[in-house]
């Protein structure tokens, strides 16, 4: 179990520095593209970064804790604020609600992935819920690099 914790740590630092690579690279070039393309892109890396990191937070956070119920909605809201904060004020709307909702998602998705029992799924060992563990933390972590690097290279293009 020590294992999957320091991989899900290094996972999060991974797609934390992807998140803030690409803010800064959406800081740096946001006047060379219109709003509603900076909206589009906004709306993607903020819901799958919300997704990602607040899922990362939920699994490293011992449960029964106050803060493993809030710290990932407040992450995915951050999120969503500051890459909509880039442009105007609609957008900054729309990145606290594509925020918010990857935080939760990704909340749901962690608290599920501790305690299968949550959905009435029938996994009784620990192995089992170990491995599955694995596997998510490892799709997300690749589904966040597939989308950021989409999004490197629109900004190129």
């Amino acid at each position: 179990m020590k294992v999957i914790m320091l991989l899900i740590l290094v996972l999060l630092v991974w797609n934390l520095a992807e998140v803030i690579s690409i803010y800064r690279m959406f800081k740096k070039k946001n006047l060379l593209f219109d709003d509603r393309f900076t909206k589009t892109m906004c709306m993607a890396i903020t819901t799958i970064s919300s997704v990602a990191l607040s899922l990362y937070l939920e699994l490293l956070i011992p449960e029964n804790q106050m803060s493993s119920f809030f710290l990932p909605i407040l992450v995915g809201v951050f999120i969503g604020w500051r890459f909509g904060s880039i442009i105007k004020a609609p957008a900054t709307l729309n990145g606290i609600y594509n925020g918010a909702m990857g935080g939760m998602m990704g909340m749901m998705l962690g608290a599920v992935l501790q305690n299968p029992a949550l959905c009435n799924i029938p996994i009784d060992s620990d192995s089992l819920i170990a491995t599955n563990m694995y596997v998510i933390t490892v799709f997300i972590a690749l589904l966040h690099t597939i989308v950021s690097s989409f999004i490197r290279y629109s900004i190129k293009v």
